[in-house]
């Protein structure tokens, strides 16, 4: 049997799977857009997916959470969905209703499966390398996701380029991913499983690939944390809202920018009669005779925009993860990730507003690939904070569904407005929103970093105590002595009289509260009550 290091078999998981997720995807609408569909008809199927996804995005998590099967199987499962899912596009020829049908119907059992891909390998990863080599595994596996999708995006270059205008073969590129991810994956070890959903905090014993062994497996579960308790704790709550708002802004502007780019779609060149571009010169002589394909440049360009933004998120993700490890706070470089997108939105109106050609466009995408970029402390954050509840992925799967909620409704209402009002109304509205989430990141996220090294319920517990001495302080004495008396460990039923020579219920949160965590100095105290 050949020997892969376990290292080497993360890294080509990841890098297999960088493009099974969206980068496809644009292609097909693009694809769709060049058959003669409607922005809104490609945007419905987009609503289907998301429906189906953030319907399921929260179930998923917490059937990964509590799954004894072994998640890699998840993993790989998706993967082969997802591959099999491109294959439509071999029987979709037009924009008739059966065309349709197929596609919504095919991308909404698509979504299911990529509901697993991103909560699966998050676990896989928590599991196999311990919280204390997680954020270093997330950066690398960002690194390697990054550069994965820019030889995804050249072969579907050259591809396209080859066989046009028979592009559909760019799409059985996923499966070829796909089975590399499942070829690979087996190579990762299952590590701790209880570890992949966040229980157990420190790592006792690693084998010598440095991966978690797991001492735990004859031990009793842990007690997770209840939903109510991670669902409405504060720092997560502030951290979902400014995502809400970022995905707002986010609703149209690839579908603009994709569209504007490919030449295709209800303000193209061909519908407007318009080109401002001489590259658009042979599009536009090969539309006059089949309207049915988009331009050859098309794919493309959008292969070397996405490349563009590649590049930069594996510089800035690099830079990232070597300052994290440092000791660099979190908030800046999520509040960072937050500004990038205003800072894009209006460079794409200047576009617009000036006839820009394909370059200026494509250069846009160097300021887009820093959001992506600073956006893997999203990551980072919500480890530290929830480390110990057990509930790592389904909190994950829940922010996913409100996010997705959020894509959902807004892309159509976009759609409307990209329509019917054309693209600078809607990048505009797009600017004016995408201006919240910097400011709600800045002034209500808190400073994670340190909050990893205290257990999640732990906390909780001693919030709750906390909050019966404030109640019993104000002269609630029942309700709140009551309550402390029961968390404390000293309440016994009425018909008992509670044992006075027990120590009083100060006591016990004097001696809980004084439990050290393994954090110190400032970062020890970056874990606010909530």
């Amino acid at each position: 049997m050949v020997f892969i290091s376990t290292i080497t078999a993360f890294l080509m998981t990841a890098f297999s799977l960088a493009e099974l997720g969206d980068g496809f995807g644009m292609f097909f609408d693009m694809y769709l857009l060049g058959l003669g569909w409607s922005e809104t008809s490609v945007i419905v199927s987009g609503i289907l997916r998301g429906i189906v996804d953030f319907s399921l995005k929260g179930i998923v998590g917490d059937i990964i959470d509590k799954t004894t099967h072994d998640r890699r199987v998840f993993l790989g499962g998706a993967a082969l969905a997802v591959a099999l899912s491109s294959c439509m596009v071999f029987v979709v020829n037009g924009a008739d209703d059966i065309d349709k049908a197929i596609v919504y119907i095919v991308r909404s059992l698509e979504s299911i499966a990529l509901s697993f891909l991103g909560p699966a390998f998050q676990a896989v990863t928590l599991a196999a390398f311990g919280p204390e080599l997680f954020d270093k595994m997330q950066v690398q596996r960002e690194l390697v996701s990054h550069a994965g999708s820019i030889v995804s995006a050249a072969l579907s270059a050259v591809v396209a380029w080859y066989m046009y205008p028979n592009i559909q073969v760019l799409f059985l590129l996923p499966a070829v991913f796909a089975v590399s991810a499942i070829y690979f994956v087996r190579y990762i070890p299952r590590g701790d499983p209880l570890m992949g959903r966040g229980f157990h905090g420190t790592t006792e014993k690693r084998d010598e690939q440095g991966c978690v062994v797991d001492t735990h497996k004859d031990e009793p579960e842990p007690e997770a944390a209840s939903y109510w308790d991670v669902f409405s704790d504060r720092r997560i709550l502030w951290l979902t809202v400014a995502d809400v708002f970022h995905v707002l802004a986010e609703a149209n502007v690839g579908l603009v920018f994709n569209e504007t780019l490919a030449d295709v779609g209800t303000y193209s060149s061909a519908n407007t009669g318009e080109v401002y571009d001489d590259d658009l010169a042979e599009y536009m002589e090969y539309q006059n005779g089949d309207d049915a394909v988009m331009s050859r440049n098309a794919i493309p360009l959008l292969a070397t925009a996405g490349s563009a933004a590649q590049v930069v998120m594996i510089a800035g993700t690099f830079l990232v993860g070597y300052l994290t490890e440092k000791g660099w706070g979190r908030k800046p470089f999520y509040v960072a990730h937050l500004c990038v997108h205003p800072v894009r939105v209006a460079l794409l109106l200047l576009c617009l507003y000036t006839n820009a050609g394909s370059a200026w466009l494509v250069s846009t995408e160097f300021v887009g690939g820093l959001t992506g970029a600073f956006g893997i402390v999203n990551a980072f954050m919500r480890a530290d904070i929830l480390f110990g509840s057990g509930r790592f992925n389904v909190v994950d799967g829940f922010q996913a569904t409100i996010r997705g909620i959020a894509a959902t409704s807004s892309s159509y209402i976009g759609a409307y407005i990209l329509q019917n009002n054309g693209p600078m109304t809607a990048l505009s509205i797009s600017f004016c929103i995408a201006i919240i989430p910097p400011i709600i990141g800045a002034v209500f996220v808190p400073e994670t970093l340190g909050m990893r090294q205290v257990d999640f319920n732990e906390e909780k517990k001693e919030e709750k105590i906390q909050l019966a001495l404030s109640r019993e302080e104000d002269g609630d004495e029942g309700l709140g002595g009551r309550l402390l008396s029961m968390l404390s460990g000293d309440y016994e039923d009425n018909a008992s009289p509670r044992n006075t020579s027990e120590p009083a219920a100060h006591e016990n949160y004097t001696e809980l509260s004084n439990i050290p965590s393994s954090g110190s100095g400032s970062q020890g105290s970056n874990r606010e009550l909530v």
